[in-house]
């Protein structure tokens, strides 16, 4: 015979809300469990508060406070979240950023940020200080960050061979041709044109 679980008290509520969208779901569950310890509330599973918070009008996904997920700091940024990502893949920066998996979503914290900053600023490049403030949350570092390096590391732009005209980026320059990106990518490694456009690009390489 299943017991139905005992409502949730309104200091129950009130410390789910203090962690609203600082934590990822698990951490979450976890503070609380901690906390029900010393204050004798009854134990809640990970999809108990998971299901509290979204009634509560929460997300659980963060993409503020102290843990950001991938598609968070790329939001943050105003980059495509794919480059964040790309930034992942190398050895040294996940070291030093040291990404949380939670259920399908991985999540860095802004220490972990911060640190990246300091240690490897040349990751950071091209953003300008507003949009690192808001993901560094260090309005000092960002400044320096963005004077020191203005441009990303390497170089995202492309050019059209047949018009001239160039793009920051593939990601940017499909979305205004309406085709995928790995149209154009896969067409430059081939160096061939993009069949449906007839236009080929070639990419800019510069040191930042």
């Amino acid at each position: 015979m299943s017991t139905v679980p005992p409502r949730w008290t309104r200091a129950e509520a009130d410390f789910l809300e203090s962690l609203a969208g600082q934590y990822p779901i698990r951490e979450i569950a976890g503070r609380y469990r901690r906390m029900a310890t010393i204050e004798g509330w009854p134990f809640r599973s990970n999809q108990a508060v998971h299901l509290k918070m979204v009634r509560m009008g929460y997300h659980t996904r963060v993409r503020a406070g102290e843990w950001v997920t991938t598609g968070g700091a790329a939001d943050l940024l105003g980059c495509p979240c794919a480059r964040v990502e790309a930034w992942l893949r190398f050895k040294r920066n996940r070291e030093i950023l040291r990404p949380v998996w939670r259920g399908a979503f991985r999540y860095v914290s802004r220490r972990a940020w911060r640190r990246l900053a300091r240690q490897r600023p040349q990751a950071l490049g091209g953003f300008s200080a507003d949009r690192l403030f808001a993901l560094l949350e260090d309005r000092d570092l960002a400044e320096q960050v963005a004077a020191r390096y203005p441009r990303p590391r390497g170089d995202w732009r492309i050019r059209c061979l047949e018009t001239g005209q160039e793009w920051p980026s593939a990601v940017v320059a499909a979305r205004e041709l309406h085709v995928s990106q790995t149209a154009i990518t896969l067409a430059m490694r081939q160096q061939r044109p993009v069949r449906v456009l007839g236009m080929t690009f070639e990419a800019l390489r510069e040191t930042a």
